[in-house]
């Protein structure tokens, strides 16, 4: 409660809503609060919250494997890790899902991954993949390196292949580390970068169906 000394026009001590009163050297002074915006909770600011916290979530996991590698050369005036996420964060819904077929791994300029067929067997845990040999096409290379990685949306497992197939090499195993299940969705994300890491491709991704 603020209390008034000298009558309606005198200065006043205390606190009346957001102005403070108080006397410094003998002169009666006021001072206005900031206005409290902590922990804003419109609709808007929760949503972009959640999709932040959603990308966050997979660049984390993905920043040595994918995010260093194919985003840190080409970052302008930011890191790889927050590049990734400003290129993804509205590929998330305002729960902070992903959208599987809207994320991307990499963007560039490099002759791009060309997949034949893609599947993947629950009893093996094993995606197996079949690619085209397009080094002689635009600005590929046959040495250039295949990145790979798959979302398995039931358990929500992200996971990144760390052994890099060269272009040339059109048969692709991949022993995953997490349970899968016959009848479950797959979605794998291909790239190709260059051995000396100066290039690197858009990425595609597959969606497909696991077998038995």
């Amino acid at each position: 409660m603020g209390i008034i000394k000298r009558g309606l026009l005198g200065g006043f001590s205390g606190k009346v809503a957001n102005i403070v009163g108080s006397s410094w050297k003998g002169i009666a002074v006021m001072k206005s609060l900031p206005l409290s915006v902590a922990n804003p909770r419109t609709a808007g600011q929760v949503a972009q919250r959640n999709r932040f916290k959603g990308v966050v979530g997979w660049a984390s996991i993905l920043l040595a494997s994918i995010c260093k590698p194919l985003w840190d050369r080409f970052a302008q005036q930011q890191s790889g890790y927050n590049a990734f996420v400003s290129a993804n964060v509205d590929s998330f819904t305002i729960a902070g899902v992903p959208l599987p077929n809207a994320i991307i791994i990499s963007r560039g300029s490099l002759t791009g991954v060309d997949i034949q067929s893609l599947g993947a067997s629950a009893a093996t845990a094993q995606i197996t993949m079949v690619i085209q040999d397009n080094s002689t096409v635009g600005n590929a290379s046959a040495t250039d390196e295949l990145y790979l990685v798959a979302y398995h949306p039931a358990s929500n497992t992200l996971e990144a292949k760390t052994d890099y197939t060269p272009r040339n090499n059109v048969n692709v195993g991949w022993n995953l580390d997490f349970v899968i299940n016959q009848g479950d969705l797959l979605y794998v994300y291909a790239a190709f970068r260059r051995v000396d890491g100066t290039m690197v491709s858009d990425s595609l991704v597959g969606e497909f169906v696991v077998t038995a």
